[in-house]
């Protein structure tokens, strides 16, 4: 084990990931800071209640099963200054500093499936239509509650294609116990699960909206099938509203619970309607087989226009967070979005980010 397993040692005395983000800022001093752990050391970062809590546990906490327990399921431990960290979760504005990951993760394109716990046969109808189509081009990423949300995995595991889990407990933990079979489907694949939660930590209701900032975070935009008037839904879906994410919801019957805040944030103008996969793609600008044949094709001036349309096709930027993604000079990065914006290619919206129109 490299000495990354120290940082989960520490993580599991409940040193949280926000003072572990403060000890490490600048050494990546593990080990050291593990061996030497003292009220001294611990001063600096917690009071004196924690740092007995903490010392307590140093003393009973039995590490070589913790050892054991991420090497049976190949857990990777992964720091926000590891390559792999997903790049749109560095942008919360407290991000965890350490991930619990099974199996593999990249940063390719990825889009959120949420629904009410409830779920309907007009929702799992719904997510059979849309989910084959989106598969080609997104990871799909869902919360792995029971039945709604383990149906989107179901569905991009029939379609072949990758889909991450991000749960609520300890990476180790099987639960809901009835995901069994669903969790080692998708570790079989070589798909992925994702913690932020320390090595043995039970389900939680503390965890849930933590858990679905991740969710909202990771994620280029969050699709709603069904959310009735309380739901945990509706925190992801104004999580990702708040982070200027794209959001989509689907239509149904007022006259149905599950469908009151999916019709309302349709109604609001907060939530694009979706009725086919395409309305989704299509604010990507991606075109399928399927889509409906449109006179889109762009005439970019020059490279650089190229490279800063590719790059706001999977997320809204300002210009100095274009200039760090390109490596462009100012002058450069101005001209062009000047030109794409007389083109009607792209807009600035009232964050002052740039997005694809």
């Amino acid at each position: 084990m490299s000495d990354l397993i120290y940082l989960a040692w520490l993580h599991s005395l409940w040193i949280s990931q926000r003072k572990l983000s403060i000890i490490f800022e600048k050494k990546d001093n593990y080990k050291d800071f593990y061996e030497k752990l003292s009220s001294t050391s611990l001063k600096p970062f917690c009071s004196e209640k924690e740092m007995t809590i903490i010392l307590s546990k140093k003393d009973k906490l039995n590490f070589d099963n913790i050892i054991i327990s991420l090497k049976e399921r190949n857990v990777e431990l992964i720091t926000i200054k590891d390559n792999k960290y997903p790049k749109l979760l560095k942008q919360i504005s407290n991000p965890p500093y350490l991930l619990y990951v099974r199996w593999k993760i990249d940063n390719s394109p990825k889009i959120v499936i949420i629904w009410s716990r409830n779920m309907t046969s007009y929702g799992k109808k719904v997510i059979e239509k849309i989910t084959p189509w989106l598969t080609k081009y997104f990871t799909i990423v869902s919360w792995w509650a029971m039945w709604c949300d383990s149906e989107g995995h179901i569905q991009t595991l029939i379609n072949n294609w990758k889909t991450i889990a991000v749960i609520w407990t300890w990476i180790d933990l099987d639960y809901p116990s009835t995901n069994k079979k669903l969790f080692n489907d998708i570790v079989e694949k070589n798909w992925w699960i994702i913690s932020i939660f320390p090595i043995w930590e039970i389900p939680n209701n503390y965890n849930f909206p933590i858990r679905n900032e991740i969710v909202a975070w990771i994620s280029s935009g969050v699709i709603v099938i069904e959310s009735s008037e309380k739901s945990w839904t509706l925190i992801t879906a104004n999580l990702a509203l708040e982070q200027w994410k794209d959001v989509f919801a689907v239509p149904w019957d007022i006259y149905k619970s599950n469908s009151i805040w999916c019709n309302n944030l349709i109604k609001n103008g907060n939530a694009k309607m979706v009725t086919t996969t395409e309305d989704i793609l299509e604010e990507y600008n991606i075109i399928t087989n399927n889509s409906p044949k449109k006179n889109n094709v762009i005439d970019f001036w020059n490279d650089i226009e190229k490279i800063i349309y590719d790059i706001l096709l999977l997320e809204s930027l300002d210009t100095d967070e274009l200039i760090q993604k390109t490596n462009l000079s100012l002058s450069n990065i101005s001209i062009n979005l000047s030109m794409l914006e007389i083109k009607w290619i792209l807009k600035k919206a009232i964050n002052w980010k740039y997005e694809i129109t």
